[in-house]
């Protein structure tokens, strides 16, 4: 496994891998991310941003993403974050059907938390939908505390926010 910056070549199999996301997401009752998101436009901006991360096998096949920078929206206000800046921030994560349950989720969490140390910055954000446990349980997995909720994207249901102080 390899993971790498992406790039636009990329895109075409990142937005199966969300398409596919999407499907699982509307059959667990989860609408996180619909049609409308994320979007090829998000992909390339990260891109562009050099802040898509990309997990690939040794074929060459994407199996995963994840986007790592230190763009929090405006909704983040909402939330009493256990410190505030310098962080980085986590979006967008998704992992292939076919690699689901060999946990690529947690070896790209894990990448985007080394990168923030790498980076200097050794304070990570994230937030997910209410409605998705799975998520939910993997930050909790993985370290990271609930410190709030937030109404963001006209959504029914809040978003919980995570944060993570990490150590080298």
């Amino acid at each position: 496994m390899n993971i790498r910056l992406g790039t636009r070549d990329d895109i075409t199999e990142i937005m199966k891998i969300v398409r596919k996301t999407v499907d699982l997401m509307d059959k667990e009752g989860n609408d996180q991310w619909t049609g409308d998101y994320p979007t090829p436009d998000d992909f390339e901006r990260d891109v562009a941003n050099h802040t898509l991360h990309v997990a690939e096998n040794n074929e060459g096949e994407i199996l995963g993403m994840i986007t790592v920078d230190q763009v929090a929206t405006d909704e983040y206000n909402q939330v009493t974050w256990r410190q505030e800046e310098p962080y980085y921030v986590f979006h967008r994560l998704a992992v292939s059907v076919k690699a689901r349950g060999l946990g690529l989720a947690q070896t790209l969490i894990q990448h985007a938390e080394e990168y923030a140390i790498d980076q200097g910055v050794p304070y990570m954000k994230t937030d997910t939908y209410s409605l998705n446990e799975k998520a939910q349980q993997l930050f909790e997995k993985l370290g990271y505390h609930k410190v709030g909720e937030m109404e963001w994207l006209n959504k029914d249901h809040p978003f919980y926010c995570y944060d993570k102080i990490l150590t080298k």
